[in-house]
């Protein structure tokens, strides 16, 4: 099993769809969609690593 939970894919949903209102309400280039899709980056990045961490062992 990888070790991330549920709670680490609702929270990449939750800003998922943040972005995605956001980016319907001000356009796709507005510095609030931007800080979204940074946050999802670093959290996709962290689970990245924890699942390549967990299938080297």
């Amino acid at each position: 099993m990888i070790p991330y939970n549920e709670k680490h894919v609702e929270k990449l949903e939750f800003l998922r769809e943040k972005m995605l209102q956001a980016a319907n309400k001000h356009g796709l280039t507005h510095p609030l969609v931007l800080t979204y899709s940074k946050e999802i980056d670093l959290l996709h990045n962290d689970l990245m690593k924890l699942e390549k961490r967990y299938r080297t062992r």
